[in-house]
C-alpha cells in the first residue's frame, strides 16, 4: 500500500532501488514519485527498476489443470468478455525479447534519449523556448517509457533464467545513462534559461518546469564542476548497490528440512503442497518465500521449528547485503552532505509532504506514545498465552504471530481455515473487479487471447461506464512460479499522458502477487489478509489507470511518497464492511454465502492486535530515520538497540539481520518508510468521512476517482486532500481505528 523511483508501487513489508536519480526526465520518466510499489506484510507492509525475492512455484501440475478448468468457467463472471484486444495498438509494450533483443534495444534506447537531450543542449541559451527544450523532454519519458519496461519489467516475471540476466544487466547499463543524463549541465542550463523568462504556461506545465529545475538543482548542477563529478559517482555506485542488493535477494533460494512432526499444527493442505527431500525419508522442503514462512509463523506448534525459520528468515542475503546497505547508507549520506543537507533523511524528506526528519521522527514517537497501553496490554495478552503452552520462556520474535494466531482463535473464536474456504480466487476477483466497477463508474472486459509474458496473465480493458470511453488496461499475475518477483506489486506498464498529434496515450499497468496455487482438489483459497493485499494492490492499479494527466511524469501514482499509499490504503476498507465481503465471497464448493456468524467473527477482528502491529510498523519506520539521518551505521547494533525499545521489550533475534532483505531501503523507500503510517492517517479519514455510511456509494466512488486518483501527481497531495475533505486531515479517524 507496488514502485525511477519505482516502476511499481508495493506491498510494505519490510522484504524491496535506486536505480536513478529523483523526478528526472534522463531516459524517460525516470521520476522519483512515479509508481511506487506497494508492499507490506499485510499489517506492516520503487526507481524503475522493479526489485523482491523470486518466488519458487509448487504443486503446478494436475493443480494447474484443475485451476485452468475452474478460471475458463468462471472467467466470465468477473467481467464482460470479448475477442481479441490482445493486439490492441494501445499497448506497445512487448513482453517477447530475446537476450540478444534486449541488449540491442537497450543501446537503441539510450541513442534515442541521447538525441533528444543532444538537441535539447544545442539550442542556443537566448533562443530557449517551451518546444524546443521543454516538450522534447515532457514528449520522450511518455512515449518511450513501454520500451524501458519491455527490457526491465522481464526481470521479475520472465521463467527464463537468460531473459531474466539480460534484463537485470540492461538495467544496470540504463541506470548507469540516466546518472550521467541527469547531470548533463549544457541541458540543464536550457532548462534554466526557459524557466526564468516568465513566460506564461498551464499550469500542469508550470509544474513540469518547476520539478525539472528542482531535481536538476537537487543534483547539484548548480554547484561547482568537482562537486557535480562525486554526485555523478555516487549516485552511480548507490544504483549498481541497490541493483546487487535485489539480484540477490531474486536469487535467493534456501531450503529447510523438515519432518511432518516437526510441523504439527499445519494444515493438511499445507503439508501435502511440500516436496519431499530428495534422498532423505520422511523429510519436507520449506522454502523461505512468503507462502511457506507467513503459515507456519501463524500455525506451527513446534517451537524449534518456528525459532528455525524465523532465524533463517531474517539472516536472508545477510553475507552479500548488509555489506551492500552499509555503503548505501554510508554513500548517500556523503552525497547528501555533498548538496548541502546534515543528512540523507533530510535530503529525501525535503520533497516529501513531511518536509524534515524532525516532523516525521515526532509523528513516529508521538503515535507510539498513544499505542504504547494498548501493545502493552496485547502484549501481556500473549506472554500469558505463552506460559499456558511452553512455560515461563520470553516472548520471542519467533513466537510473535504465533501467539496473535492463538489468541485471535481464542478470543474471537474465529477459524481462519473455515473462513479460507469462503474466499477462492475467482470469486474474489469476481467481487473485487464488481465492487470497483461500481464504485468508480468504470466497465472491465476480459480480452481474450492476449500478448502476455505468462499463460496464466490475464488481461482487461477499461472503459468508462457512462461514456463508453476507452481509460487504459490492467494485467493480473497471481500466482507464484519461479523467478518471479516475490512480493505484490504494481508496475506502470505505460503512461497514461496526452501524444505530441494530441490523442490520448492510454495508461497499462501490471499486477504481481503470489497467492497460493490451487492444489489437485482445491481452488486457490485466499486468507483475508491476502483478499486485504488484493483490494489494496487493485487500488494502485486503479489510480494509474483513472488519472488523467498532460503530461506522463505526473501520471498515475506519481505523487509524494509519503501520500502514495493512502489512496489504496483507504480501499482496504471494503475489506471489512458486509456489504463488499458478501460480494467477495462465497463456498468454493457449492458458492454458499459466508455464513452471518463467521462474517460478524471476522470483522470483529479488524483491531485485533493493532497495538503490538502498529508498533512493528514504527520500529520500521523509526530504523529506517535513524540509519539515514547518520554518516554510517553496524546496522546490526543498530537493531539490536531500536527493537526492543520500540517492539515493547521483545529483542530481535540474535544473529539475524533483517535489514539484509529489507529491500525497501535499497531503493525507492530509503529515509521513507514511514510514509505507511503517515499515510494511513489520510486514507482513514477519507474512509471515515465520506464512505463510513455506504461503501458503495457511487456518487461518493466518483468524488474519490474526480478529486484524488485523475489528478495523478499534477497538484499537490495536501490540496488533493483539501478539495476531497474539505477541510485539513485530522488523525481521529486513525487512532479510532486503531482502538485508541
Amino acid at each position: 500500500m507496488g514502485n525511477n523511483q519505482s516502476s511499481r508501487i508495493e506491498e510494505g513489508d519490510p522484504d524491496i532501488s535506486e536505480a536513478a536519480p529523483d523526478d528526472l526526465p534522463i531516459l524517460i520518466a525516470l521520476d522519483e514519485d512515479a509508481a511506487a510499489v506497494q508492499q507490506r506484510d499485510h499489517k506492516e507492509r520503487r526507481s524503475h527498476l522493479g526489485f523482491g525475492a523470486a518466488l519458487v512455484a509448487a504443486s503446478i501440475g494436475a493443480a494447474f489443470v484443475w485451476h485452468q478448468k475452474v478460471q475458463k468457467q468462471n472467467r466470465k463472471q468477473q467481467a464482460s468478455y470479448v475477442g481479441n484486444f490482445g493486439k490492441d495498438k494501445s499497448i506497445k509494450i512487448r513482453f517477447d525479447y530475446t537476450p540478444s533483443e534486449i541488449e540491442a534495444e537497450a543501446r537503441k534506447l539510450i541513442d534515442r534519449s541521447q538525441k533528444v537531450h543532444d538537441a535539447v543542449a544545442s539550442i542556443p541559451l537566448e533562443k530557449v523556448t517551451y518546444a524546443s527544450v521543454i516538450e522534447p523532454l515532457s514528449r520522450i519519458e511518455g512515449e518511450e517509457y513501454h520500451v524501458l519496461q519491455a527490457l526491465t519489467f522481464p526481470a521479475h516475471v520472465s521463467r527464463k533464467k537468460p531473459v531474466r540476466d539480460a534484463a537485470i544487466a540492461a538495467e544496470t547499463k540504463l541506470n548507469a545513462y540516466a546518472v550521467r543524463s541527469s547531470m548533463r549541465l549544457d541541458v540543464y542550463q536550457r532548462v534554466k534559461a526557459f524557466s526564468v523568462k516568465g513566460e506564461e504556461l498551464r499550469t500542469e506545465e508550470q509544474r513540469y518546469v518547476d520539478r525539472l529545475v528542482r531535481d536538476y538543482e537537487r543534483l547539484g548542477l548548480n554547484l561547482d564542476a568537482a562537486t557535480r563529478q562525486k554526485v555523478e559517482a555516487l549516485k552511480t555506485r548507490c544504483g549498481e548497490l541497490s541493483i546487487n542488493f535485489q539480484r540477490n535477494l531474486n536469487e535467493e533460494n534456501t531450503i529447510l528440512h523438515f519432518t511432518a512432526d516437526e510441523l504439527a499444527g499445519m494444515p493438511h493442505d499445507f503439508v501435502k503442497g511440500l516436496k519431499a527431500v530428495p534422498g532423505e525419508a520422511g523429510k519436507l522442503e520449506v522454502t523461505l518465500r512468503y507462502p511457506h514462512v507467513f503459515p507456519l509463523m501463524k500455525m506451527c506448534k513446534v517451537g524449534a521449528t518456528r525459532r528455525k525459520v524465523e532465524y533463517e528468515f531474517n539472516r536472508r542475503c545477510i553475507f552479500e547485503n548488509v555489506k551492500i546497505i552499509e555503503e548505501l547508507i554510508r554513500l548517500r549520506h556523503e552525497l547528501a552532505t555533498l548538496l548541502g543537507y546534515p543528512t540523507h533523511a533530510a535530503y529525501v524528506l525535503d520533497v516529501r509532504m513531511a518536509k524534515t526528519p524532525a516532523a516525521v521522527r515526532k509523528f513516529l514517537e508521538d503515535v507510539s506514545d498513544k499505542m504504547t497501553s494498548l501493545a502493552d496490554k496485547e502484549l501481556q495478552q500473549l506472554k500469558a498465552l505463552k506460559r499456558a503452552e511452553e512455560g515461563e520462556a520470553a516472548l520471542s520474535m519467533a513466537d510473535f504471530r504465533y501467539y496473535m494466531h492463538q489468541q485471535e482463535e481464542r478470543h474471537f473464536k474465529i477459524d481462519h481455515q473455515k473462513i479460507k474456504e469462503y474466499f477462492p480466487m475467482d470469486k474474489v476477483t469476481d467481487g473485487l473487479l464488481k465492487i470497483y466497477q461500481q464504485l468508480l463508474g468504470l466497465q472491465f472486459t476480459e480480452v481474450s487471447s492476449p500478448h502476455t509474458w505468462h499463460e496464466e496473465v490475464q488481461l482487461f480493458c477499461v472503459h468508462d461506464a457512462a461514456s463508453g470511453e476507452k481509460l487504459g488496461y490492467f494485467y493480473l499475475d497471481l500466482f507464484p512460479r519461479e523467478g518471479k518477483y516475490g512480493h505484490a506489486a504494481v508496475w506502470p506498464l505505460q503512461k497514461g499522458c496526452t501524444r505530441k498529434d494530441g490523442s490520448r496515450q492510454l495508461p497499462v499497468a501490471g499486477m504481481l502477487a503470489n497467492f497460493s496455487r490451487p492444489t489437485a482438489d482445491k481452488p486457490s483459497l485466499l486468507a483475508h489478509n491476502e483478499v486485504e493485499t488484493y483490494f489494496h494492490e487493485f487500488g494502485h492499479v486503479m489510480h494509474n489507470i483513472c488519472s488523467r494527466v498532460e503530461m506522463a511524469r505526473f501520471a498515475g501514482t506519481s505523487v509524494e511518497r509519503d501520500f502514495v499509499e493512502a489512496p489504496s490504503q483507504m480501499l482496504e476498507n471494503w475489506c471489512w464492511e458486509k456489504a463488499s465481503l458478501r460480494l467477495m465471497s462465497g463456498h468454493y464448493r457449492d458458492g454458499s454465502p459466508l455464513p452471518e456468524s463467521l462474517l460478524d467473527t471476522l470483522i470483529s477482528t479488524k483491531k485485533a492486535h493493532a497495538g503490538l502491529l502498529c508498533k512493528r510498523q514504527l520500529f520500521l519506520g523509526l530504523l529506517d530515520q535513524t540509519v539515514h539521518t547518520r554518516a554510517q551505521a553496524d546496522t546490526a547494533a543498530v537493531i539490536q538497540e531500536l527493537h526492543p525499545k520500540v517492539l515493547a521489550g521483545i529483542p530481535a533475534t540474535a544473529g539475524t539481520n533483517m535489514l539484509a532483505s529489507f529491500g525497501h531501503l535499497a531503493g525507492g523507500y530509503d529515509a521513507s518508510y514511514y510514509g505507511y503510517m503517515w499515510s494511513e492517517v489520510f486514507s482513514a479519514d477519507m474512509f471515515a468521512t465520506k464512505f463510513a455510511k455506504d461503501v458503495l456509494s457511487p456518487a461518493a466512488g466518483k468524488e474519490y476517482r474526480d478529486k484524488i486518483l485523475r489528478p495523478g501527481g499534477s497538484i499537490d497531495a495536501a490540496d488533493m486532500l483539501w478539495d476531497f475533505l474539505g477541510r485539513e486531515p485530522t488523525e481521529a479517524a486513525f487512532l479510532e481505528s486503531k482502538g485508541v
